[in-house]
């Protein structure tokens, strides 16, 4: 997994002691999703809701979602990214549906999330092999079945619906309370010795 999280941006892990995996905590970052699907095609209008952005100025529309929380593990690279407050609705001629709250499980290579105002939990998407240009979002069963059943979409099971690049920040991991004290000592010691050389 941990060829999956060097895909997902650069994180830069410390662990508490040596040769000890620790979890780190993901304190933000962003996710972009560039949306490869046709959903013109479908008859689908995409629009950011609650903190997402999107930027239309390309050739596809690219949605951004902060990342509000999460942990990575950094004896194995798995990561949870989540994104709690924001999403993105599809919308036909005459009906539309939000899902949001997204959560990327490296490890279980899946992004999860709620249907706002509905079911919560659903995985959405499988994470495609990892490339250059992203990690593939491949629509799940679940997601299919709403789109079919909402909008009379065809089966879109494993059709490719964007591509994600996320970059979760990491905070400091600190260090542990007796390698704290071992340095705290060793500049005491070393301002004492300095003081002495000093004075002559």
């Amino acid at each position: 997994m941990l060829k999956l999280i060097a895909t997902l941006g650069t994180v830069t892990l410390a662990t508490a002691t040596l040769g000890e995996a620790a979890t780190v905590p993901i304190s933000g970052g962003v996710t972009t999703v560039e949306v490869t699907a046709d959903l013109a095609g479908l008859g689908l209008t995409g629009a950011p809701f609650g903190t997402a952005g999107v930027d239309v100025s390309g050739p596809n529309p690219v949605f951004a979602f902060d990342i509000t929380g999460g942990s990575v593990d950094d004896g194995t690279g798995a990561a949870l990214i989540e994104h709690d407050g924001s999403g993105v609705t599809l919308t036909s001629a005459t009906q539309g549906i939000t899902i949001g709250n997204f959560l990327i499980d490296t490890d279980g290579a899946n992004l999860s999330g709620d249907v706002v105002g509905g079911a919560t939990g659903i995985a959405f998407f499988d994470l495609g092999t990892p490339t250059v240009a992203g990690i593939p979002l491949l629509i799940t069963a679940d997601l299919s079945g709403v789109l079919s059943l909402l909008f009379g979409a065809p089966d879109l099971v494993g059709a490719e619906f964007g591509i994600a690049n996320t970059a979760p920040e990491v905070a400091p991991v600190p260090l542990p309370a007796s390698l704290s004290m071992l340095l705290g000592a060793l500049v005491v010691a070393g301002v004492a010795a300095r003081r002495r050389a000093a004075r002559g």
